[in-house]
């Protein structure tokens, strides 16, 4: 769950809200909240409001090993979601990215348990 968040004026951007799929807020400022960010002033403010501990959850491209049957093995890129608990975040503001690195929190079928990965938002 996300620790703290705010939605404050500076949020607005050209008079607009960040777009949010769902939010739930309780009294000690746990939760969480679903955002779909438009543009780089969006990802800079998801950027403050995502701390270190947070989980965040995202779809992802993972590169996942294939066994054929003659006995060799490529490599696929398959989309999945991954819930990570957050250890670092960079916001690179050239490219209007959010990086969040941190471990695999939530079953996945092409990604353990504990894992290290880093979600390009």
């Amino acid at each position: 769950p996300i620790k703290r968040f705010s939605l404050r004026e500076s949020s607005f951007v050209h008079d607009q809200k960040m777009k949010t799929t769902h939010r739930r807020i309780e009294r000690d400022r746990s939760g969480e909240i679903g955002m779909i960010p438009e543009n780089a002033e969006d990802m800079w403010h998801a950027y403050n409001l995502i701390a270190i501990g947070d989980t965040v959850r995202s779809s992802t491209f993972r590169k996942v090993q294939v066994d054929t049957g003659s006995g060799s093995s490529g490599s696929n890129r398959v989309r999945t979601t991954l819930t990570i608990q957050v250890e670092t975040t960079d916001f690179d503001a050239n490219d209007g990215v959010l990086r969040v690195k941190g471990k695999n929190v939530a079953e996945n079928p092409y990604v353990r348990l504990g894992s290290y990965h880093t979600l390009d938002l």
